[in-house]
Order: structure tokens, then C-alpha cells, then sequence
């Protein structure tokens, strides 16, 4: 009996090393790039949770501001990140006769507004300021993604300014649910005036200006130059017939 080549078991070998490649550079391109794609989608699906957490939160404290409501409560969830406050200015003036001797101004001074800020580690962050609630993620320019409750109207203009002022602990983090305590403190007129044709100046100073920029520029203000970077802007709006500047100060509580 005549024996002959057989290369079936070659052919398997060598189908078993080329699917095993295959796999292998599967695993490793899905490593080198699709982690790093899946772990920028669950950061900012985690600042889209923290941005809906804070609208709830802007519209508690809407019911406390502006409703009548004696206190709110705000559970949020946190996972990895930090809740605290930040540092943020408001000044507001009104010139009735720009340009001119004699000038008639009203200004606020500055107005510290205290703003409620969550810190996502490594992912971004959200804060609630004056009715407003920003974002930045993944190394992107600030936006504002809840407008405040001004009134900018030809007939007058209404700017209410929440200031929230800490009680007890400034900061808490971890794997838990928080809890944001608001209680009305009192509010006070800061600015009254009912001239025609008087300029209304917003000057705003924080690492969000450039978002406060943008929301006043789609409101009519125009404002000097700013980029993504500034820490300060000033908006004008000129034709103002009626302006009226509240403070309404509430306590925040971390439970």
C-alpha cells in the first residue's frame, strides 16, 4: 500500500493560527480605541443625568424665588463626583444719560451669587446659578443649558438674582444620595428705575462669562469681546424704559 502526502492537518493548523490573529486584533483594536470611545460616552451621559438632576433643582428653587414656597427639598445621585459651591458675580447698572455730563448711573455693586456646582471626576461639570444651570464636558466651552427667569422686555426689564448662602457643611461626595435643603431668607429691590431710553449694563464674573454672554447676546445685549476662555463679560442693552433689580437670598442645606 502506497502512502501519499496528506496536508489536511496543515491546513487546519494554519486556519486555527489565522482566526486566532484575527481574534487577537480584534481584542486589541477594540482595547486601543473602542474603550476610550465607550468611556467618553458614559461620562457624558453622566453629565447629561447631572444636567437633568439640576433642572429639577432650578425649578425647586423657582417654587422657593419666585413662588412663594417656603422651603424645597432636591435629592441628586453621586457617583464619583462632588457637590459644592462656586464663585460667580453679577453687577448691574443702569445709565440714563450715557456719554454725557452728568451722568445718572445705578449699579447694583458686585453680587455674589454662590452657585451650587457638582463635579463629575474626569467627566465634567454642572452648577446651578441665578435660575441658570451650565455644563462644560469633555473639555468643551461652557454652555448654558437652562436659562435664567429674566424678563428683557420693551416695556421694562426684571432681573431677579438668587443668591444662595451656605449652611453648614460646604461639600460632600462619594457613593451616596444628597440632598439640597433651600429655604426662602428673604429678598430685597436692588435697583429701581423707570427713565426712557437709559442703558442697562449685565456685568458677569466667572468661569462660565462666555455662556452668560452668549444667553445675553441671544437676548438683544450687545457685548464687548469674549472668547471661550474669558472669565468676564459686559453686555449693554440700550432702550430700556423700566428696570427692576431683586435679590432673593436663600439658605442651602447638604444633607
Amino acid at each position: 500500500m502506497s502512502l501519499q502526502a496528506d496536508d489536511r492537518g496543515v491546513s487546519e493548523v494554519l486556519g486555527f493560527v489565522i482566526v486566532f490573529g484575527l481574534v487577537i486584533a480584534s481584542v486589541g483594536s477594540v482595547y486601543a480605541f473602542g474603550v476610550g470611545e465607550l468611556r467618553d460616552v458614559r461620562d457624558y451621559e453622566r453629565v447629561n443625568n447631572a444636567e437633568r438632576a439640576f433642572e429639577v433643582f432650578a425649578d425647586n428653587v423657582a417654587d422657593v424665588s419666585r413662588r412663594g414656597a417656603p422651603s424645597r427639598g432636591t435629592e441628586l445621585k453621586l457617583a464619583d463626583s462632588t457637590l459644592g459651591y462656586g464663585e460667580a458675580t453679577v453687577n448691574v447698572t443702569v445709565d440714563t444719560t450715557p456719554g454725557t455730563p452728568g451722568d445718572v448711573n445705578n449699579s447694583t455693586g458686585d453680587i455674589s451669587l454662590s452657585p451650587v456646582v457638582m463635579t463629575l471626576q474626569d467627566a465634567g461639570e454642572v452648577r446651578y446659578a441665578s435660575g441658570a444651570v451650565l455644563r462644560t464636558d469633555g473639555g468643551g466651552p461652557p454652555r448654558m443649558v437652562h436659562e435664567p427667569d429674566f424678563v428683557f422686555a420693551k416695556d421694562g426689564v426684571v432681573v431677579q438674582l438668587v443668591r444662595s448662602v451656605p449652611r453648614g457643611t460646604t461639600r460632600v461626595g462619594g457613593e451616596r444620595i444628597a440632598r439640597i435643603r433651600t429655604v426662602d431668607a428673604g429678598r430685597s429691590p436692588l435697583l429701581t428705575r423707570s427713565e426712557t431710553n437709559a442703558t442697562l449694563r449685565i456685568d458677569v464674573n466667572s468661569s462660565y462669562a462666555p455662556a452668560w454672554g452668549d444667553y445675553l447676546t441671544s437676548e438683544g445685549f450687545a457685548c464687548e469681546p469674549y472668547t471661550d476662555a474669558s472669565t468676564s463679560v459686559s453686555c449693554d442693552l440700550e432702550d430700556v424704559s423700566r428696570v427692576t433689580v431683586v435679590r432673593v437670598t436663600l439658605r442651602t442645606t447638604f444633607e
